[in-house]
């Protein structure tokens, strides 16, 4: 089932593209940003939520699409800052071609999104899902502002943390969950239910993405300790931070006082004294706290189907993310 409906979000992603009719220079880096790879996640969530409240899959793939376009635009600008060389294996849009253009990349995806928006819906229903999409833009950016700013922020707490996350990635599977249940005009109740969905599910993910980027099996295209090398204030520094309390020196210390990792010898010092703080049993107690939150949401507001079950599997298959 779902594999259908990514080959439909697919297929809407390519039409979109063509009907922009970018000039090369433009055309190219939007195609190579949203043809590189990715589960297409987002827009399945969409997808999947519009059909659970009673909509078509056919009524869901426009703002599916959208959504899908949102976030890499967020990809395409985030490598910039993070002077990420590499995505999903592949070089990022500004190592491939240069800065300006990735910058003028993504604003064009950007156009092509809330052009899919003004073409597939009628206002009410229009209104609704653009209000939804910009304030979600507006606070994806202020995650990312919050990231940058902990890089240099010595006293990080795990609250903040947990809201900065919240802001720059959970919203956005939020957003893609109650667009769809815009779609299929849904109560607000189960509106409601979208967003405790989505930010449950987005924050279990990005947590046991920083836990993967320090303990995972190496990936082909990433390097391992990546965001550490980056000077970012990840789940696992934190939660080490608050089990030692002050009384941390060395590595952590070094860390904390905004010196990023730089080899693989720190960055194993780093991952063995997490390991001893008992990070990796505080992450998954977090992970399936959150994950049993999202799934409760769905099972609270919506009556079973096909379309619900696939949303708690893909829950479920978040837990099984281990290390």
């Amino acid at each position: 089932m779902t594999s259908s409906y990514i080959e439909q979000i697919e297929q809407s992603i390519f039409s979109a593209i063509a009907s922009a009719q970018l000039p090369p220079a433009l055309a190219e880096p939007v195609t190579y940003a949203l043809t590189s790879g990715g589960k297409r996640l987002r827009p399945l969530i969409t997808v999947l939520a519009a059909q659970a409240s009673g909509a078509s899959v056919e009524s869901a793939i426009p703002v599916a699409t959208a959504i899908e376009i949102l976030h890499n635009f967020t990809l395409v600008h985030d490598d910039i800052m993070d002077r990420s060389p590499l995505r999903r294996g592949k070089q990022t849009v500004y190592t491939r071609w240069d800065e300006a253009t990735a910058i003028l990349a993504g604003d064009t995806m950007m156009g092509i999104a809330y052009n899919i928006l003004s073409s597939a819906y009628t206002a009410p229903v229009c209104q609704s899902i653009v209000q939804e999409f910009s304030s979600a833009f507006v606070e994806v950016c202020i995650g990312q502002a919050e990231d940058l700013a902990f890089r240099t922020k010595p006293d990080v707490t795990m609250e903040e943390y947990l809201g900065m996350i919240s802001r720059k990635t959970a919203r956005l599977f939020a957003t893609a969950a109650v667009c769809g249940g815009i779609v299929a005009h849904a109560s607000a109740a189960v509106l409601d239910a979208f967003r405790q969905f989505g930010t449950s599910l987005g924050i279990a993910f990005q947590v046991q993405d920083d836990m993967l980027d320090l303990f995972g099996e190496p990936e082909f295209g990433k390097q391992r300790g990546q965001d550490l090398r980056e000077g970012k204030k990840t789940f696992p520094v934190l939660a080490a931070t608050a089990a030692v309390g002050k009384e941390f020196n060395g590595v952590l210390r070094h860390y904390l006082d905004g010196q990023p990792l730089t080899d693989e010898v720190q960055i194993e010092q780093m991952a063995q004294l997490c390991t001893q703080c008992g990070v990796i049993e505080k992450a998954r107690t977090l992970t399936d706290q959150h994950l049993d939150r999202a799934i409760a949401a769905l099972t609270d507001a919506l009556s079973p189907s096909p379309a619900r079950q696939e949303l708690i599997a893909i829950a479920n298959r978040t837990r099984n993310r281990r290390l």
